[in-house]
């Protein structure tokens, strides 16, 4: 279960003091007393601990008694790596909790959903599943219930879905994507919808594997593992389609969970 919270300062906080600082310099040089801008309520983060499952849960600003949706984010092979940033930004923004998971055995995940369904600002709300690479498989084949999922470039060929009831499923992946590639994910998306999900695709033209996932160092191309079995497939930072992925994800959510 969770532990108590901290609280942080969101982004353009900063920004928000130094502008403040320049109104107030400029007042006292004009003899005008400035009034204090109001600062936007913090956003609440807690470390969130469940049988099988590490990860910190970020829940948007409000009332203590204000209940939101949540999505738990599902990393790649190699952990988290920058990549859950921009969609955990976006999430937030539409009034969205996020479960970002650090690391997971085999069997946690129904117990951390389990737990985070009862904690308080989320009980009764619907859950998401968001995946990156192998994240993505752990999230298109696990068996319970959610209300809905999206899977990014999760290596399609030979991936066998779960039982689906109705799930609103995501499907995102590039167009130039080795190990994505469009005819076995045209088949991965008919067999989501033979298993009973409302299957929405989104391909990036010209895209590859993880575009996503940020360039530390300036080191551009970088190989990680295949999600769908042995191997390395590169990776090529693409910022600009990031935003743009990212709020596409933020936009399936918010129609399928609010």
């Amino acid at each position: 279960m969770s532990h108590p919270n901290r609280r942080v300062q969101p982004r353009g906080h900063r920004l928000r003091l130094v502008l403040m600082a320049l109104t107030l310099l400029g007042s006292a040089s004009s003899g005008v007393v400035a009034r204090e801008m109001p600062i936007e309520p913090l956003e609440e983060i807690e470390s969130f601990v469940a049988r099988g499952l590490v990860g910190v849960l970020i829940l948007p600003a409000g009332a203590p008694d204000r209940q939101t949706p949540a999505v738990v984010i599902l990393q790649d092979s190699q952990g988290p790596d920058g990549r859950a940033g921009h969609y955990t930004d976006q999430l937030l923004g539409a009034g969205i909790a996020v479960l970002e998971v650090q690391a997971i055995e085999r069997h946690g995940l129904g117990e951390a959903l389990d737990a985070l369904a009862a904690h308080p600002r989320v009980a009764g709300q619907p859950l998401g599943l968001l995946g990156f690479g192998q994240g993505a498989r752990l999230a298109a084949g696990w068996a319970g219930r959610v209300a809905a999922r999206a899977l990014l470039y999760p290596g399609c060929g030979g991936l066998s879905p779960a039982e689906l009831h109705g799930e609103a499923v995501l499907l995102m992946f590039g167009a130039a994507d080795p190990v994505n590639a469009p005819s076995p994910c045209a088949a991965f998306a008919q067999a989501l919808g033979a298993a009973g999900a409302s299957v929405r695709l989104q391909i990036y033209d010209r895209a590859g594997y993880a575009w996503d996932r940020p360039a530390y160092g300036g080191e551009g191309r970088s190989q990680l593992p295949r999600p769908d079995g042995p191997g390395r497939v590169i990776a090529q930072p693409w910022p600009a389609l990031t935003e743009m992925s990212a709020s596409g994800v933020a936009a399936f959510f918010t129609a399928s969970l609010l």
